[in-house]
């Protein structure tokens, strides 16, 4: 596991925040990018994460009034698993047979295959570490939904949401990409304001 580091190297961080985001291998239009990690920092504060890359899943469905979501379950890489309704209640996550997993996904690949029933829609929340990473809207009956990532991290500072009844509005820097080598014990990121920009360095700890 990489613990890492975020030091806000600045004499005032005005009220804004750090996300950390992960991004699948081959992002689709559909999909809703969620913020690994939002850290709130003051001036030379230190946040500190650990970088766990387990791989979970969950998956939830919708009524008029009412969500309803399976349990989390760990979908190592090379796994599949199949969303179920035993007897026609909420879903489950159960694991599906070897000759089933070999034909929908790859070795790199954890995956969900819709077979509720009675066939239900649902949408596919992918996690990592315990974090949410993505969430796939509207996988239908007979559908698979794999998820395959790189241990790349991507930090950007955001300023606060602002909403009102018909509108929501957020700023936020360009992305800065740093990708994490398996021999990585601890990655340190300063966080600096100069000459009106926001910066990031890296200096990892090699084990």
């Amino acid at each position: 596991m990489i613990k890492c580091n975020v030091i806000a190297d600045v004499e005032n961080m005005r009220g804004k925040s750090v996300l950390v985001l992960l991004r699948p291998m081959h992002p689709t239009r559909n999909i809703r990018i969620h913020a690994w990690q939002e850290l709130d920092l003051s001036a030379g504060a230190v946040a500190s994460f650990d970088i766990d890359t387990t791989i979970s899943a969950q998956i939830s469905t919708y009524s008029t009034d009412t969500v309803t979501q399976s349990e989390i379950v760990n979908i190592p890489p090379g796994e599949l698993y199949q969303a179920a309704r035993p007897g026609g209640l909420s879903p489950k996550l159960m694991p599906a047979s070897g000759s089933v997993t070999k034909s929908r996904v790859t070795s790199d690949q954890s995956g969900i295959y819709n077979q509720t029933i009675p066939p239900i829609p649902f949408d596919c929340h992918w996690l990592v570490g315990g974090s949410p990473v993505l969430t796939v809207p509207d996988v239908d009956w007979s559908m698979t939904c794999t998820f395959e990532y790189a241990l790349t991290l991507y930090f950007m500072v955001t300023a606060p949401l602002l909403a009102g009844d018909n509108f929501t509005v957020q700023a936020f820097s360009d992305a800065t990409p740093y990708s994490l080598s398996p021999d990585t014990a601890e990655l340190n990121v300063r966080v600096r304001w100069q000459r009106n920009r926001w910066l990031f360095d890296f200096k990892p700890d090699w084990g």
